[in-house]
């Protein structure tokens, strides 16, 4: 049984509710249609945070309420159908593509924060972009191999310093096929985590990269200029 069967399932036997109004929301989403509208959408008109040279980023949703609460509920409270909901959301928000990436890469978890909250959040956001768009999900492409402390509430230098040989790639014969990989994660703040996996998988000689987030986090000097919009 596939794992989108499986989530039919317990949808039809668990209806997942809206975190935001309660409503039963007819699918594995977090929020129903009514919310779904309401939510901070980022224009995929507009060209994406150029936080990583040469690669292609784009972010489905503003870090902002209740988007954040819908992370919050995915990462720390694990609530295993939000992460899967955020990644309809990102497959909802973003534009679709003349070609379908070659794999799409979660941005790893260290196995001992994974164990403790019993699933990578990224994963199953890039699984729920998966099932929709019907694109190769590879989680078996690269790994952690440094536990490194929380991201949160640390500065742009910090986060770069607390990522270095935190990552490793695996599967090369898998990789030298892939000419291009889209990573995922569930938040871009100043974009260390995706910027540190994206050098490995470039130097090892992949052609294209994209990331593609569920939300950002924009700059001060942003949420200023979109709030007088």
């Amino acid at each position: 049984m596939t794992w989108k069967r499986v989530d039919q399932v317990l949808a039809a036997l668990f209806p997942v509710r809206c975190l935001l109004c309660g409503q039963a929301t007819g699918d594995l989403a977090p929020v129903c249609p009514g919310c779904r509208g309401d939510l901070p959408w980022i224009d995929p008109r507009n060209p994406g945070p150029g936080v990583i040279p040469g690669v292609h980023v784009r972010c489905a949703l503003r870090y902002e309420y209740p988007v954040d609460r819908l992370v919050a509920a995915a990462k720390f409270g694990r609530q295993l159908p939000v992460a899967r909901g955020l990644g309809q959301l990102l497959a909802a928000g973003m534009p679709p593509l003349a070609e379908p990436p070659d794999a799409v890469v979660p941005v790893p978890l260290h196995w001992r924060r994974e164990a403790d909250r019993g699933f990578n959040q990224a994963e199953e956001i890039a699984r729920g972009l998966c099932d929709d768009r019907g694109w190769p999900l590879r989680a078996d492409l690269c790994r952690r191999v440094r536990p490194t402390p929380e991201q949160s509430g640390l500065g742009a230098a910090h986060r770069r310093q607390n990522l270095e040989g935190a990552f490793a790639l695996v599967n090369p014969r898998a990789l030298a096929r892939c000419g291009h990989i889209l990573l995922v994660d569930d938040v871009l703040t100043t974009g260390a985590t995706v910027a540190a996996l994206s050098g490995l998988f470039l130097a090892a000689g992949v052609q294209q990269l994209s990331v593609w987030t569920a939300a950002y986090t924009p700059p001060p000097a942003d949420q200023v200029a979109a709030r007088k919009v």
